[in-house]
């Protein structure tokens, strides 16, 4: 992209100041700056950053940007960590940062919604219907507790319970497109309806799917429905020792998702749970990588015993009786196959924390009493990002500041046995070869595939770790697709990939769409829709 002239810029940022306010416009500081750090190498540069507080001034700010042709890069609240942060994939963009509008404009007890803005974080939401003594229960996230429920909605992000496959439970997008228009998607664009906020399909074409993971227009609000709490909650856990027993698992917990038993579940190495938990032993490993075997499980021991492979699960029922039926259905399917199985419920919860202590009560209130399956939030995963820091993660954690390398992996997996079999051997082998952890995680999205969660986690202040992770995920990234894992989401560094491997009938429709929608090409260039003929 070529740089804008300097008398536009200045131009657009004077007008942006008297549409925003002064205090909301930052240009020419030092704000600016870090603000475009990602947790892996970047060049890109931000010209400004605007933060309106209206979607009345999102369109201000977009005519604006039309007007002097100014390519805008539209955030939520930049949690973006491991995928981009706030960083825009083409240089020399305007930051539009959507933070400011973050009221929760309406919520419905009885039928269990609630409509937000870009700005209202998973941990806003949550204090919300804790204030309110709700009966409902947010599906939470595995990041940062201060981020953006539209912004992992808009990515097609997931959650951790039964409504995990976030955007499947959402509706009525309020959407301002690159022409500065304001649409609103389902029935809430329907004269009068009262059907706005309880039905994802509206009357016509469906176009809600096009403004996620796009850069066709940019959601100002939208619908979330909640899902009432579990009269009964149990929780279960269960360890694996050698990857053909996760292909057993995959296949069983398949048919549960089949089924449909009332049961998240998520699988994760030991890796994953190791560096949640602990640092690297620089000193014990003579600052060698990757994790040697003997160390790997002497920190696994360390960790609570941890297993080659756990899986985290919880069970959502109305009644004791239907939970021990459920219960008992499950463990006798799973422990043919497994090494050991373990169900929670506030009564062997309890048991636990009095017998084991300190170490115990954290993991049981991370895994059953404030447990993101459970709808808390928490910011203990982000404790993975330190892993080969030489510090301990701070209480207020800043992955930025602290430069920790993170870089996201993220493919799909058909949910069969042998192909997830597969893929964890890829990223082994690779990983290995790059002298990286092989960092995996596993979530049942839905009934028939699985989304990887995998994690290239290292210190930035290492000389030459930027470059040599890179080389790792662009392989696995090849590997995964040249094995028909296609990914589900896509870092920044990586946009091309949704271009290579899709054929030209289909981004041809997209680029139409997108000059029909946003005729100057304004909307963050190079996002998804990446064949841009204006910003190469």
């Amino acid at each position: 992209m070529q740089s804008l002239p300097l008398l536009s810029a200045d131009v657009a940022i004077d007008k942006w100041r008297k549409v925003l306010g002064v205090a909301h416009v930052l240009y020419q500081n030092g704000m600016v700056e870090k603000t475009a750090i990602a947790t892996f190498p970047t060049t890109q540069k931000i010209i400004a950053i605007l933060k309106p507080a209206s979607t009345i001034e999102v369109q201000q700010c977009i005519e604006i940007a039309n007007q002097y042709k100014i390519p805008i890069y539209p955030i939520s609240k930049g949690f973006n960590w491991g995928l981009g942060s706030k960083v825009p994939v083409k240089n020399s963009c305007v930051l539009l940062d959507l933070g400011r509008m973050n009221r929760i404009v309406d919520f419905d007890e009885t039928m269990a919604y609630v409509r937000v803005e870009p700005g209202v974080s998973f941990q806003q939401l949550f204090d919300f219907l804790a204030a309110k003594n709700s009966g409902l229960m947010l599906d939470g996230i595995g990041g940062a507790p201060e981020a953006s429920i539209v912004g992992n909605t808009v990515e097609r992000g997931h959650g951790l319970a039964l409504y995990a496959d976030r955007f499947n439970y959402v509706c009525g997008l309020e959407v301002v497109l690159g022409n500065g228009e304001v649409i609103n998607t389902g029935y809430e664009h329907y004269q009068s309806s009262l059907l706005g906020k309880l039905s994802k399909w509206g009357l016509g074409p469906y176009i809600d799917g096009i403004f996620t993971q796009s850069n066709l227009g940019i959601v100002t609000q939208l619908t979330l429905w909640l899902k009432p709490k579990p009269k009964y909650f149990q929780t279960f856990l269960f360890k694996l020792s050698t990857n053909k027993q996760l292909a057993a698992v995959t296949d069983i917990c398949r048919q549960f998702k089949l089924e449909h038993l009332p049961i998240s579940l998520r699988l994760f190495n030991d890796f994953r749970l190791i560096s949640v938990s602990q640092q690297y032993p620089w000193e014990l490993s003579n600052q060698q990588t990757p994790l040697p075997p003997a160390l790997r499980t002497q920190l696994a021991k360390q960790a609570g015993n941890v297993a080659k492979w756990t899986g985290f699960a919880a069970l959502y029922t109305p009644s004791k009786e239907l939970a021990d039926a459920t219960s008992k259905y499950i463990a006798t399917k799973l422990k043919p196959v497994v090494d050991e199985i373990t169900f929670f419920n506030e009564t062997t919860a309890h048991a636990a924390v009095e017998q084991g202590g300190q170490a115990v009560q954290e993991l049981m209130d991370f895994f059953y009493y404030k447990s993101i399956l459970r709808g808390f939030t928490s910011d203990r995963p982000l404790n993975m990002c330190y892993w080969r820091k030489p510090f301990a993660p701070p209480l207020n954690k800043d992955v930025h500041k602290d430069k920790c390398g993170v870089i996201w992996f993220c493919p799909c997996v058909p949910n069969e046995g042998k192909q997830v079999q597969k893929a964890v051997e890829i990223t082994e082998s690779v990983c290995r070869k790059y002298d990286f952890e092989p960092n995996i995680g596993f979530l049942a999205i839905s009934e028939r595939v699985l989304d990887v969660t995998g994690a290239l986690c290292y210190d930035r202040n290492r000389n030459g770790q930027d470059e040599k992770a890179m080389q790792c995920y662009n392989e696995l990234m090849q590997q995964f697709i040249d094995a028909g894992y296609s990914p589900y989401r896509l870092g920044i560094q990586s946009m091309h990939l949704m271009t290579n491997y899709t054929e030209n009938s289909f981004l041809n429709l997209l680029n139409q769409l997108k000059t029909l929608l946003d005729p100057n090409h304004i909307l963050a260039p190079g996002r998804y829709i990446a064949r841009d003929p204006i910003h190469p």
